[in-house]
């Protein structure tokens, strides 16, 4: 029991990190701060990944290889029916880190909406499995 209380804390704390980086990340949307809004979809993308495989899983691996936690998002969703939209999330979501955090590069408008539909994407499935 002390086990699954721990877990279902970490799934919260996660998903409850995740909401505010997408809450964060909207508002910067409608506000037309792209960078800020790319840059708190990725972190909401990253901590609900964090959430959905601590919640099947048990446990999540902390790397700086960001394609290993596709790779765990997709292990820990297996076959289920959103499995491929969310790893395809994620995936948009680390390959635009560098270039959003990084780049010299302002994002155009239409990149930092997709990568907050991403994010939604995440945010979602992680609340649904969070129940």
């Amino acid at each position: 029991m002390m086990a699954e209380d721990g877990r279902q804390s970490q799934v919260r704390a996660f998903l409850h990190k995740a909401k505010e980086y997408l809450a964060v990340a909207e508002d910067s949307l409608e506000q037309e701060r792209m960078t800020a809004a790319a840059g708190n979809a990725i972190h909401a993308g990253i901590n609900s990944k964090d959430a959905i495989v601590i919640a099947l899983t048990g446990t999540t691996i902390k790397s700086g290889d960001h394609q290993q936690a596709v790779r765990e998002l997709r292990a820990a969703l297996a076959s289920r029916p959103e499995a491929a939209k969310c790893e395809r999330a994620l995936r948009d979501l680390i390959g635009a880190k560098s270039g959003v955090e990084y780049g010299v590069f302002m994002i155009e408008p239409s990149k930092a909406a997709i990568l907050v539909r991403r994010a939604q994407t995440l945010v979602d499935t992680a609340a649904r499995l969070a129940l």
